[in-house]
């Protein structure tokens, strides 16, 4: 008989296990909602986006760098990348063509800067993000001058 009664609450369903469950329920919808690192500044225009060039990068030619490479700033989010083209001597490469791909929304999206005659190039997303956002950075060369391509990964937050 005693063994019978320690087996009543078993396979039951009890108001504090509901609330257990919705409680925890809760706490992983807001656990995804806080992992998510893109968010929209506004609409995404298929204008913002280019292929991808499927030429080969040039081998010949003077080395080049893409330098000091980071977020571009706007009220402590980042909206783009930054940086610089430069030959290894320093000197910067000017009217380039530098492409950026990443990730957003289920595909690899292109975006192109050219440089200035300083060899800087800013490119703004469409998106800000949090965490660490990878790119891909390429420049095909030219005539005069190798191509190089580039990962790197930019914080989105505490910039």
């Amino acid at each position: 008989m005693l063994a019978n009664i320690g087996e009543l609450g078993k396979g039951r369903v009890t108001r504090q296990n509901i609330l257990i469950g919705i409680v925890i329920v809760v706490l992983v919808v807001l656990s995804a909602l806080a992992m998510v690192t893109v968010s929209r500044t506004f609409e995404i225009l298929p204008s913002d986006f280019v292929k991808m060039p499927t030429t080969a990068i040039s081998k010949a030619g003077t080395v080049v760098l893409i330098t000091s490479v980071s977020p571009v700033d706007e009220n402590n989010l980042a909206v783009g990348v930054q940086g610089y083209l430069m030959t290894t001597s320093g000197q910067p490469v000017a009217g380039a063509s530098v492409y950026v791909q990443y990730y957003l929304e289920g595909t690899y999206r292109t975006q192109v800067g050219m440089t200035n005659s300083n060899g800087f190039f800013q490119i703004h997303f469409p998106m800000n993000w949090t965490g660490w956002l990878p790119l891909t950075m390429v420049y095909f060369g030219d005539t005069q001058h190798q191509g190089v391509q580039q990962v790197v990964s930019l914080p989105g937050e505490n910039l």
